[in-house]
């Protein structure tokens, strides 16, 4: 790794009041939603932060129409935040906390967790559509790449459905214990859960094909799929565990890529560049990274500080933004020369 960060030359810091729980890229401004309710929106020529919730925000993610962020709190709120700050409600959830977002620019979903539902709004909506009831808590939420098929995971195994279809059929897929964070492949052919014990558990579909993928020392809590779907990287180790899905089987039997450790500290965030086959690391020690998958050479980023809560790539791959429990945020811009 360089001496170096790589952001004292690339890019810039910046530090806020509260912890990051997500970033959100709206076109060249960046919008930081932060743990103790307020988001942070830094965007050329205007920096504001704005209040949002009156208590924690737990979840948030880009508004399909990418120019705002949506947020989910435990005071039950739903809440939308446009680029020149104006916040409007999008639901209210009574003494629930919304612990999950995700979105699609592609079909316009925008889906919460809440407590035991799959609430789903549709485009520009600003009132829920409909929602799915599940027998337990949601552990994770996931969209495949065109956002029209939807993974939910929860105890006992995970279900697939299509979200903007109020009466949608319903694909269980069944595996004794709790299912956590999960991921959707691109194409819709491969569900992953995190297991509560550590570990990953996964269908193939539509057979429902399981496989199990197991070693890790830390529960998973970030996936990132490469560009073409080939590879999933996942965290949860010392080192970024990155899976083949190539071929008829895809992982199984197959041995992972074992990338971009740093001593004994796990690694905490993962992301894929949207269009190369390079990944940025968040670590537990704050540090962040750059790993290429052809030979596994790595680029310090930025150095340790607090633990990494969010990576996230812009839709260009131009830039990386990155957030830490104690509020630094960072910008790599891979366009500026040295």
């Amino acid at each position: 790794m360089m001496d170096a960060p790589l952001v004292e030359s690339h890019g810039r810091r910046v530090t806020c009041d509260d912890g990051v729980v997500e970033l959100a890229w709206l076109g060249d401004s960046l919008a930081v939603a932060l743990a103790g309710g307020a988001v942070r929106l830094d965007g050329p020529g205007s920096k504001k932060v704005v209040a949002v919730h009156r208590r924690a925000i737990l979840s948030a993610c880009a508004h399909p129409d990418g120019c705002s962020i949506v947020t989910g709190g435990d005071d039950g709120f739903v809440r939308r935040v446009a680029l020149d700050g104006d916040v409007s409600d999008l639901g209210c959830f009574d003494r629930k906390w919304v612990h999950a977002l995700i979105s699609s620019a592609e079909s316009g979903a925008v889906v919460a967790a809440v407590g035991r539902e799959a609430v789903v709004w549709s485009g520009g909506s600003a009132k829920p559509i409909h929602s799915f009831a599940f027998s337990s808590t949601i552990g994770g939420l996931s969209l495949d790449a065109k956002g029209k098929r939807l993974a939910v995971s929860h105890y006992n195994g995970a279900t697939v459905l299509y979200p903007l279809v109020a009466a949608s059929g319903r694909v269980r897929l069944d595996r004794a214990g709790s299912h956590l964070a999960c991921v959707m492949s691109p194409d819709s052919g491969y569900v992953i859960t995190a297991l509560q014990e550590t570990g990953l558990h996964g269908w193939k579909l539509p057979a429902k094909t399981q496989l199990s993928m197991n070693g890790y020392p830390a529960k998973t809590r970030s996936f990132s799929w490469s560009h073409r779907g080939r590879w999933l990287a996942t965290s949860g180790s010392v080192n970024a565990i990155v899976w083949p899905f190539t071929g008829k089987n895809g992982p199984m039997e197959k041995e992972p890529l074992v990338l971009g450790g740093r001593s004994d500290t796990i690694i905490t965030q993962v992301a894929f560049h949207p269009t190369g086959e390079h990944l940025a690391l968040g670590h537990g020690d704050g540090a962040v990274s750059l790993v290429r998958l052809d030979d596994g050479a790595a680029l310090l980023i930025d150095a340790p500080d607090q633990s990494i809560t969010a990576l996230r790539w812009s839709k260009d791959g131009k830039k990386l933004a990155y957030g830490d429990e104690g509020g630094r945020v960072g910008i790599l811009d891979m366009s500026i020369r040295a």
